[in-house]
């Protein structure tokens, strides 16, 4: 398979982004853009700037949860105006997603799936999957999708994400009360072939999450224990002192439930998530090297939660290692922050394009 791997990973951040995104994707033979309508207007950001291509299909998915305040309903309708205003209508469309079954399964991975499956009947030379907005447990299945249909159509794959140092709107969000294999990411978890693994968690740590981190913990070490915690810190950050706060927060949990160290933390800076992708992928590697000698099989566990970039690079990680990803799904949100006055899509503060399948993998040219 022509695609990334932890050696050789061709991506691009900030000023390098809109080149490309001008010299490459706009002249394009066709272009399969997959986005979503969130919720920040960041998640506008590359649709707009692509808008004017007349090489483009955009999809956009719609994510349903339970009902929201009428702040977020209302700013999710002006968003969907605002596309539909800014796109051509014959090349774009939306596609709703329900994110959790009635019985409290999480299905938003499976459906948006199954969504986009028929959409590569067509003949695309790139894919992009803009992550701005999407929720992880959409997003992640989408890109693994994407790669695996580059196998037989020859598409380029890409992923975007734009993130701002602050949000324009504050959430509280409501999770739910069980922890799940992402769709795409479970690998052989929770079969009897992975019983004896030596399990290894790595989890994103972020504020106001103890309820879904402690629900992602209680599940891994309900059929044997976990043996070791590695969390992962945004350091460095806008706010330096992020990763001290996360720290304290977690202090109880650390050297209580999961007998963590300090030793164990993982530092990776907030806005590279090329970073985080390369830190997992030395830990796996140094850990699978140390266990080789033994009789013990050793599996890593990831467990995306908090700032995006850095899940970004759990999911390089999870493809390219082929690690299982556990998470808690988000079944609504609120806000008390009061709606914007108008819609302005602006530059946001960080750009990055990673480039994970096709045309730079056919060759020995070594990118980084």
């Amino acid at each position: 398979m022509n695609r990334f791997s932890r050696n050789k990973c061709y991506a691009q951040s900030d000023a390098d982004v809109l080149p490309f995104l001008s010299e490459h994707l706009m002249k394009s033979r066709r272009v399969l853009f997959i986005g979503t309508v969130g919720v920040e207007t960041s998640s506008l950001y590359f649709a707009t700037v692509l808008a004017a291509a007349k090489c483009v299909d955009f999809r956009f998915m719609v994510e349903r949860r339970r009902d929201s305040s009428k702040t977020l309903n209302d700013i999710g309708a002006s968003h969907v105006a605002y596309l539909e205003r800014t796109i051509p209508r014959d090349q774009l469309r939306f596609e709703d997603v329900r994110i959790v079954a009635d019985d409290g399964a999480t299905v938003g991975g499976r459906v948006a799936a199954r969504a986009a499956d028929s959409w590569y009947e067509d003949d695309y030379a790139d894919v992009v999957i803009d992550a701005t907005g999407m929720s992880r447990g959409i997003c992640f299945p989408l890109v693994k999708q994407a790669i695996e249909r580059s196998v037989q159509s020859g598409a380029n794959v890409h992923v975007l994400m734009a993130t701002n140092d602050h949000r324009e709107i504050r959430l509280e969000s409501e999770s739910n009360d069980r922890a799940e294999w992402m769709h795409g990411f479970q690998g052989t978890m929770g079969l009897d072939v992975s019983a004896d693994n030596l399990k290894l968690w790595v989890p994103q740590l972020a504020e106001n999450s103890l309820a879904q981190m402690s629900t992602m913990f209680q599940a891994l070490s309900a059929n044997s224990p976990v043996a070791e915690v590695c969390p992962i810190v945004p350091f460095p950050s806008a706010r330096p002192r992020r990763g001290d706060d996360l720290l304290f927060e977690f202090g109880d949990l650390l050297l209580g439930d999961w007998e963590s160290s300090h030793l164990n933390i993982i530092y990776a800076h907030e806005s590279d998530p090329m970073d985080v992708f390369q830190s997992i992928s030395r830990m796996d590697a140094a850990r699978k090297e140390v266990f080789q000698a033994t009789n013990q099989t050793a599996i890593t566990v990831l467990s995306p939660n908090g700032w995006r970039m850095g899940s970004l690079g759990m999911l390089l990680a999870a493809i390219d290692l082929d690690l299982p990803m556990l998470y808690v799904e988000t079944i609504g949100y609120t806000t008390a922050s009061a709606p914007p006055a108008g819609l302005t899509v602006q530059k946001p503060n960080h750009l990055w394009h990673v480039w994970l399948a096709g045309v730079p993998y056919d060759n020995s040219i070594e990118l980084a």
